[in-house]
């Protein structure tokens, strides 16, 4: 089997999805093709220069999505890459054809064991999502946020998996922004409906998919025996939403910011976030020698001596 992934970025998530791809290398067991939608031009190019196994870099006029070219002329970009998903999944799904299973994945995610447990949850049904499972503290979130999480779907190709697809896309063209009082987080909330009207929907149990910032401190992570466990189980996937690089002083050290509003142990810190910031800089490393270059915020030594004392910062 060969396991058929995309996932989508500009230059700003260039060193996360290199990160990304990198990971599945890692701990896929199994071939697999991951299709990657780069957003800007800067990105393609510095991507075919490293040219990578496995992968395949289309841009947006690749997808054969005539609306959706028109549509970036307007948005801004982060909402335009919210706006992707649906096209790519669908496009990849037509040239699978009947039957395939196409997995979008955000280019922050990184993956810490073989992804088949998941594929087993999807046995032959025809979607698989998994839900923001938020810490109890919370729990309100969800009302802004969503309840499920985009940062990893798999679809077939089958009637209801290509109807969801399709309501999905006309949505996301339509409104595609970040306003939780008129009830839009992006591409996101849009997935609240779907257990109603998908009866092969499944909704992934497994506490090693989709662990991230909102949910870590309901669970025990470890590191057992060089792999990196979640209440006894290995951890599939972690989702980095709202990391942020920071650079000290004259010697530029780097430092992760994870993200605001959440409270992270030493041992979330060190298993989790540690190891993650040395994979950015070695793909951010990459990237600049084939051209790319990346922005951060830089800070003094003292800023970011108080940016660990309030925040705890993960330093690399």
């Amino acid at each position: 089997m060969t396991y058929n992934f995309c996932t989508l970025f500009d230059r700003n998530y260039a060193s996360r999805g290199l990160a990304l791809y990198r990971s599945l290398t890692r701990e896929i067991v199994g071939d697999f093709l991951l299709t990657i939608l780069c957003i800007d031009d800067e990105t393609h190019e510095a991507l075919a220069k490293l040219r990578l196994a496995r992968v395949r870099l289309w841009k947006v006029e690749d997808l054969g999505d005539a609306e959706l070219v028109e549509v970036r002329k307007t948005r801004p970009r982060r909402e335009f890459c919210w706006t992707c998903p649906g096209p790519l999944l669908i496009a990849l799904l037509k040239e699978a054809g009947a039957g395939s299973v196409a997995t979008y994945l955000d280019a922050d995610l990184s993956f810490y064991s073989d992804i088949k447990p998941l594929y087993d949850e999807l046995g032959p049904h025809e979607i698989l999502i998994h839900g923001h499972n938020f810490a109890p503290q919370y729990k309100s979130y969800a009302a802004g946020s969503g309840i499920f999480n985009v940062g990893l779907m798999m679809i077939r190709h089958a009637s209801e998996g290509l109807a969801c697809l399709e309501r999905w896309r006309s949505q996301t063209m339509a409104v595609c922004e970040l306003d939780p009082e008129r009830g839009y987080c992006g591409d996101q909330k849009y997935l609240d409906e779907w257990p109603e009207l998908y009866k092969e929907l499944i909704i992934t149990g497994h506490p090693g998919a989709g662990l991230a910032p909102w949910n870590v401190e309901a669970h025990r992570v470890s590191r057992q025996g060089g792999r990196i466990m979640v209440d006894g189980r290995p951890l599939i996937f972690y989702h980095y939403h709202g990391l942020r690089i920071l650079l000290a002083g004259r010697w530029r050290r780097w430092a992760a910011l994870p993200a605001l509003g959440y409270n992270f142990t030493p041992a979330d810190r060190d298993v989790l976030y540690k190891p993650y910031l040395r994979s950015l800089r070695e793909a951010e490393a990459d990237l600049r020698r084939a051209g790319l270059q990346m922005q951060h915020l830089s800070v003094s030594p003292r800023q970011l001596l108080e940016y660990f004392r309030v925040q705890k910062l993960v330093i690399g």
